[in-house]
């Protein structure tokens, strides 16, 4: 009786076994998705942008599954760029949510004091309420950009509100300067690799975010905006600031002139990108917000075994660490800084 139950017993383990081995075999995986290229501060290709931010600065980064290059992908031809790997000491000065009649005129003459050339990316409210400004940017060299009709968080909106605000602001600057622009940059940095790929698709975007934040929109204070930026620059750079504010601007000329001293050459997006020199690498730096972790409980018994091995416990802390935004590591003039995803 005891050898019939002893048989009877393992063979309802193996039965077990089996089953679950088989279940583990044969469960379908997902499917892959087909990421697009994007170029990192540190020149490599990473996925496309994760989900839609929250309207407040990304408390901390973490790293995303990278993706090499797809096969015959250039680096001036990628569908989103942060910085741009270059041989000289070049950056890229952009300002957004204008034309400002009050304070864009007065940055367009700080520029053209010192033979600057930037890019703007322009509301399209604001581009048709003040078309003269716009005109004034071109003849100057400047380049002008899409930021969208009125400052959506696009993911948030319907895909054909979406499709609304790039295609309204890119026919208000077609017909104010003669010609459609190819960038874009999503207000709050807010995007989802679909609907990127939807308005790559519709219009051919190429999708500009930034590598050095100083925050100018939060911080109103021009010493401050001006520290931040000099601070963070690199060759390569696409540096964020608002000519809407005034303080932004009162910092401008200083931050300019600074700049130039430490040998940096100024130069429009597009012209960055034609410089772009980055390499397939298989591991990228993230864009992808962080997710919050609950702190674990400390375990007594771990600490006290610990110290009795003379090795002293860790303490666990009360709240989970949260990295700062790239914009508050500094960086130097021969090294990429990380991407910055703050509001803008």
């Amino acid at each position: 009786m005891k050898a019939s139950w002893g048989f009877l017993a393992f063979a309802a383990v193996g039965v077990i076994g089996l089953g679950s081995a088989f279940g583990q075999t044969f469960q379908p995986s997902p499917a892959a998705n087909k990421p697009l290229a994007t170029m990192t501060p540190t020149g490599t290709f990473a996925a496309s942008q994760a989900a839609a931010e929250p309207p407040a600065p990304a408390a901390g980064m973490s790293a995303p599954a990278a993706t090499p290059a797809p096969t015959g992908t250039s680096p001036q031809k990628l569908v989103a760029y942060s910085s741009a790997v270059v041989d000289g000491p070049y950056i890229a000065m952009t300002f957004d949510d204008g034309p400002n009649p009050e304070t864009t005129p007065r940055l367009l003459k700080m520029l053209e004091q010192r033979g600057i050339k930037a890019t703007f990316f322009v509301l399209g409210s604001r581009a048709t309420a003040s078309p003269a400004i716009i005109k004034q940017m071109i003849a100057q060299g400047h380049e002008v950009a899409n930021h969208s009709w009125d400052h959506p968080q696009l993911p948030k909106i319907p895909v054909a509100a979406a499709d609304k605000q790039i295609g309204d602001t890119n026919a208000a600057i077609e017909q104010i300067t003669g010609k459609a622009p190819i960038y874009v940059r999503p207000p709050y940095g807010a995007m989802t690799p679909a609907l990127r790929a939807h308005l790559r698709e519709k219009f051919g975007s190429t999708f500009i975010y930034w590598s050095v934040d100083p925050l100018d929109w939060k911080d109103r204070n021009a010493q401050v905006i001006h520290d931040r930026i000099v601070s963070h620059a690199h060759p390569g750079a696409i540096v964020l600031a608002h000519d809407i504010h005034p303080t932004t601007v009162d910092a401008m000329p200083k931050v300019l002139d600074d700049l130039k001293a430490k040998g940096y050459k100024f130069v429009t997006v597009s012209e960055l990108i034609a410089m772009n020199k980055g390499v397939p690498e298989p591991k990228v730096a993230s864009t992808t917000p962080a997710p919050k972790k609950k702190p674990k409980p400390a375990n007594p018994a771990s600490a006290s075994a610990a110290g009795a091995n003379g090795t002293a416990a860790t303490p666990v802390s009360a709240k989970p660490a949260s990295a700062k935004p790239a914009s508050a590591k500094p960086a130097t003039p021969t090294r990429n800084s990380s991407t910055s995803m703050g509001l803008f």
